[in-house]
């Protein structure tokens, strides 16, 4: 006897016609007996839910949910060179820098015109919030080998080529593969002979041995990862022309510069190649520019480069395996980096960053002199670019590593008066109407600051508590990485998700409360218009911030004439600095030319520049100190 197969699609589409033809007939039945009209939606609400449920996948429903959050966080999401990617073909993108974790891959989705699935650490997806998340977004899951790390039984001393334990349990807990970490060393279990003694691989460095009146010691256990099923499930999805994402430095971090590749995004298009033969796989690398980017309201541009083949004479060494498989893996990771180099900005310190920002605002100053135009964010991250890849050009010479300190003298002043650069710039036009500009910024900043007080006010459990949580977070990020400086990598994502958490909770309490303090028509009119009140909150937030800060440059102007003299002067000189290296470098000028700030020609770094502005750094020094002495606020 044969059974009939089931159409679940007809099936599906019955259940969500069902429940929506009966939650409405519950809230109009219930409307018909005299139930007000809030009570019978709040009857037919589960209902409802449930149709949502059937009739829109999980997936889709997250995924827009935390797009919208994206959109929400930030206050500019761009992207540049977005037609670079394949419409068809399947595309392993490649993104760096790493610096915004849960967020980056966000960014890419929002920016992306292909769907693309991320590698995400399987450590992450298995927590409760994140890994819902990331399941939703159809994220492939990584197992690492350091969130597996474990403390193991006892104490091990090496001794040559041998570990011997004291009241240990290799049999049990260590395998051969595995490596046992002792400090700063891993060092990998050739073989387990006994519960204490094993066999490794290699002998241990000198630095590794422990000193002669303590041989014994703690040791952890970092077990060997089968990346097979990864693997798989990449080439699953790249087979059938689908996207994966690859953040090919491992785990966010907040450094200047680029970690060190790992060989997954190489094995993964190589292999990938090697099983489809004839699909033509694609690897288009992706370069993150954030703009205050752990913050409320930053800004963040998505830089996608040129297309990247796989060559086909690498494939073939790949297949071959062992030595030529390797070669073939680390030549095409080299591509990739350079690949990555052309849409990212590096710098070997934050020092040297302050810089390229510096030499990006003076070069906007320019073009905006000149042609009357601003430059896109497009093109002022192009410019930065070209300045990190020019940077070993001019790194080494005297002229370039005074010029850094006296831009982190300058920044530093800045800060301290709580003004901005183009603060400096405009000095002298707002001096010559402090009055005017004064009463207007005053006023707007009375006027937007009261209309945002309502929305402030509702949102301040919101602001309490994600800042506290994601400091937090940021702390026990930072101390259990050995790669971050501040942990702000972490910041952003758990911004975003206790707000996603918190906001339809404290939504509902005070709805509740409007309803129990006010009238059943307030809340009902709170519960649907109050989130459009809010957001216009922030924007009022936001312009009267703003406006703050342009009053107290004019404040400091006329409170602080001489240290902004100084401070004019400084700024005189970084531009002819600046300049200089303008010309100094070749394709910064070609840049530059191309943007619209060529013709006149500035004559290079010269030896005589560095002693003058050592003088200048002194003179902010002691500037700094009258301004912490005097106590004069910083910037909000």
């Amino acid at each position: 006897m044969r059974v009939a197969a089931v159409d679940t699609g007809s099936t599906t589409f019955l259940q969500s016609i069902g429940c929506l033809w009966v939650s409405l007939g519950i809230t109009i039945t219930c409307q018909a007996y005299g139930m007000p009209p809030f009570y019978a939606v709040l009857v037919s609400l589960p209902l409802y839910l449930l149709w949502m449920y059937i009739s829109i996948p999980a997936s889709v429903m997250m995924t827009n949910v935390m797009l919208l959050c994206v959109d929400l966080f930030f206050r500019d999401v761009t992207s540049r060179n977005t037609f670079k990617v394949p419409s068809k073909s399947p595309v392993l993108f490649v993104c760096a820098p790493h610096g915004n974790q849960l967020i980056d891959p966000l960014v890419v989705m929002r920016t992306n015109p292909r769907q693309v699935g991320f590698l995400c650490a399987a450590k992450t997806m298995r927590k409760q919030v994140i890994g819902y998340i990331a399941r939703a977004l159809d994220s492939i899951p990584v197992e690492r080998a350091q969130d597996l790390r474990r403390k193991g039984t006892g104490t091990v001393e090496l001794d040559g080529d041998f570990v011997r334990g004291a009241g240990t349990r290799f049999i049990a807990e260590l395998h051969a593969r595995d490596r046992i970490s002792l400090g700063a060393h891993e060092l990998q279990v050739a073989e387990v002979l006994s519960d204490t003694e094993a066999r490794l691989k290699a002998p241990p460095p000198a630095d590794a041995l422990a000193p002669a009146d303590a041989p014994s010691r703690p040791f952890h256990i970092v077990p060997h990862i089968d990346s097979t099923v990864l693997y798989e499930a990449v080439f699953e999805r790249l087979g059938a022309s689908e996207c994966v994402g690859i953040f090919p430095e491992g785990g966010s971090h907040d450094r200047t510069e680029l970690l060190p590749l790992k060989m997954g995004a190489s094995l993964m298009a190589l292999g990938a190649s090697a099983r489809f033969p004839g699909l033509p796989i694609r690897v288009v690398p992706v370069g993150l520019h954030y703009f205050k980017g752990h913050r409320f309201r930053g800004s963040v541009l998505v830089d996608y480069g040129e297309p990247l083949d796989v060559p086909a004479e690498l494939v073939a060494d790949y297949e071959q395996g062992g030595a030529k498989m390797q070669a073939a893996c680390t030549k095409f990771l080299h591509v990739i980096e350079q690949a990555l180099t052309s849409v990212t900005i590096s710098a070997p310190d934050y020092a040297t960053l302050e810089l390229f920002w510096m030499m990006r605002r003076l070069h906007v100053q320019i073009t905006v002199e000149r042609t009357g135009a601003r430059p896109t964010l497009a093109e002022q991250v192009a410019l930065t670019k070209a300045f990190s890849q020019a940077w070993v050009k001019v790194a080494e010479r005297p002229g370039t590593a005074a010029l850094q300190r006296l831009v982190a003298s300058y920044n530093q002043q800045l800060r301290l008066y709580g003004i901005k650069d183009y603060h400096v710039e405009a000095s002298t036009a707002i001096a010559t109407s402090t009055l005017l500009n004064a009463l207007f910024l005053a006023a707007r900043m009375v006027f937007n600051g009261l209309a945002a007080l309502p929305g402030l006010l509702l949102g301040l459990p919101l602001l309490v508590v994600t800042r506290y949580v994601s400091e937090t977070e940021r702390l026990k990020a930072l101390k259990s990485s050995s790669v971050k400086i501040s942990g702000r990598d972490v910041v952003a994502t758990y911004k975003v998700l206790i707000s996603l958490i918190l906001t339809p909770v404290l939504h509902v309490m005070y709805t509740a409360a409007v309803w129990r303090f006010v009238s059943q028509r307030a809340a009902v009119a709170y519960m649907f218009f109050s989130p459009f009140v809010c957001w216009g909150a922030v924007r009022c937030a936001e312009s009267s911030k703003l406006a703050y800060r342009e009053a107290w440059a004019i404040v400091s102007l006329v409170l602080k004439p001489t240290g902004l003299h100084h401070l004019q002067q400084v700024r005189h000189e970084i531009k002819a600095g600046v300049l200089g290296l303008f010309n100094d470098i070749g394709e910064i000028r070609k840049t530059d030319s191309s943007a619209g700030v060529g013709g006149e020609q500035h004559g290079a770094l010269t030896p005589e520049p560095p002693e003058q502005w050592v003088e200048l750094c002194d003179r902010l020094r002691q500037d700094s100190l009258r301004l912490r002495r005097s106590g004069i606020p910083r910037e909000l």
